[in-house]
């Protein structure tokens, strides 16, 4: 455990962050638990981060303490905007009114924060997908710009007070006015959960990691295929899976530079193999990592 506590510690491998569903309080399969994730795994998303129950906080616990692996939750800016509209009764308006919006962003974001010691979470993650602000008029784009830097802003201002803490991006991070903001995150995180081949993987990232990302290290996050057959991220690439495509894909030079990670969106369903639970999941950590036994 040692050993592998110090691997995790290094900062020179791939990373391989999961995104965990944890909203079943009564676990009835193993894949429910958080200890049977895999051990080499960095860092693990719970999607539902408050109202832990008992079994889960000491399984939180426990793969901190023994295995290094951070537990973090997501904080999503754009599900903070459509709560926002809702809220006005307003569900088309696309960009909030930065001064009537100022308080509630303040509110939604103390609130999310406050999980972290509560839970002792070892970070976030902050997720934002926006929109390119070439297709917006003056004035919307003036709100844009300046809700995106209110939102930045609080986020900042808590990591410096929690320097400890783990900060990572998960989105379009072309779409963020104030790239310099990334500087701030120790992963990046590109979408890739909604395509449908490798030539649109190397598209995404090339987008991504056109401008403005500089040196931080830049990930592609795929997803196994969901259990409800009406969700429209499928989790394949072509007839393949889309995670057991992207180890291959990631291990070679995208734009000239080395992926950083590879993420994988719910991972649970990933469990359910005859032959080796989290077979996949092995499959790209050892891939991205050929020394991990």
């Amino acid at each position: 455990m040692e050993n592998l506590r110090q691997y995790k510690a290094d900062t020179e491998h791939k990373k391989v962050y999961a995104w965990f569903d944890n909203s079943e309080k009564k676990s009835v399969s193993r894949a429910q638990h958080l200890v049977d994730l895999p051990d080499s795994l960095d860092v693990v998303s719970l999607l539902c981060p408050d109202n832990l129950s008992d079994w889960e906080i000491r399984e939180m616990s426990e793969i901190q303490m023994e295995k290094g692996t951070k537990v973090i939750y997501d904080i999503s800016f754009d599900s903070i905007k459509v709560a926002y509209n809702r809220k006005q009764g307003d569900v088309l308006s696309v960009e909030p009114v930065s001064e009537r919006f100022e308080d509630f962003l303040m509110d939604s974001l103390l609130n999310a924060l406050k999980i972290v010691p509560k839970y002792n979470y070892d970070g976030i993650c902050v997720s934002y997908t926006g929109r390119k602000s070439t297709h917006m008029t003056e004035e919307e784009r003036d709100e844009y710009i300046m809700n995106e830097s209110m939102f930045t802003g609080i986020i900042k201002d808590w990591h410096i007070r929690n320097s400890g803490k783990l900060v990572s991006f998960k989105g379009r991070p072309q779409n963020l006015y104030f790239k310099t903001f990334l500087k701030e995150c120790g992963m990046i995180w590109v979408l890739g959960t909604q395509v449908t081949n490798k030539d649109m993987l190397t598209y995404e990232y090339s987008l991504a990691t056109a401008e403005g990302v500089d040196d931080s290290p830049v990930g592609m996050v795929v997803t196994m295929p969901s259990l409800d057959t009406s969700d429209k991220i499928t989790g394949y690439l072509g007839s393949v899976l889309a995670a057991d495509i992207v180890a291959e894909w990631a291990i070679s030079l995208q734009g000239g530079r080395q992926v950083g990670g590879v993420g994988i969106y719910n991972i649970s369903n990933d469990y359910f193999y005859a032959d080796k639970n989290y077979k996949y999941t092995k499959k790209i950590i050892s891939s991205l990592n050929p020394s991990v036994k």
